[in-house]
């Protein structure tokens, strides 16, 4: 399967993302509908990224990017259809997403930034084979599953 990663320009591909988290957060893991879109998807400094099948156009999966401060980044919104998980789709999706940060967010010399994300604890192990380490080892609940947060600074 050859997968392409490209950022979302248009809302029927930012309708396209939200359907991936719906079933991936609402349907699978119990997640509230009335949370799981929330007024920063629309921000104009949030970019939001799909994973397409090129040979079919099947959307795979979904991240997206919010600017909390210059060189300072979050990760978030993280999904994958079933169907497709195994596949290196959701590892595709992070390193597309922190290169847009180190393109568009990077500051200081060498450019740099961090990227931060709120993982499932279920999911920490992923994002660590990606580079991200545990920030503080404090758990919290979100949406009723246990997270920790995580970081990752990349510099150009």
């Amino acid at each position: 399967m050859s997968v392409l990663v490209r950022t979302v320009t248009t809302r029927e591909e930012l309708e396209a993302a939200w359907a991936v988290r719906f079933a991936v957060f609402v349907d699978e893991q119990g997640v509230p509908a009335d949370i799981e879109v929330d007024e920063l998807d629309e921000d104009p400094t949030t970019t939001h990224v799909l994973a397409v099948d090129e040979a079919t156009g099947e959307v795979l999966g979904t991240g997206r990017l919010l600017l909390d401060a210059p060189g300072h980044v979050h990760l978030g919104r993280l999904a994958v259809h079933a169907a497709a998980r195994g596949r290196g789709v959701g590892a595709r999706l992070v390193t597309a997403i922190v290169e847009l940060a180190l393109e568009h967010h990077a500051v200081g010399a060498p450019p740099a930034v961090e990227v931060v994300l709120s993982a499932q604890e279920s999911a920490m192990g992923f994002y660590e084979r990606l580079g991200f380490s545990v920030v503080s080892g404090e758990r919290y609940l979100d949406a009723d599953i246990w997270h920790q947060d995580m970081a990752r600074t990349l510099t150009r």
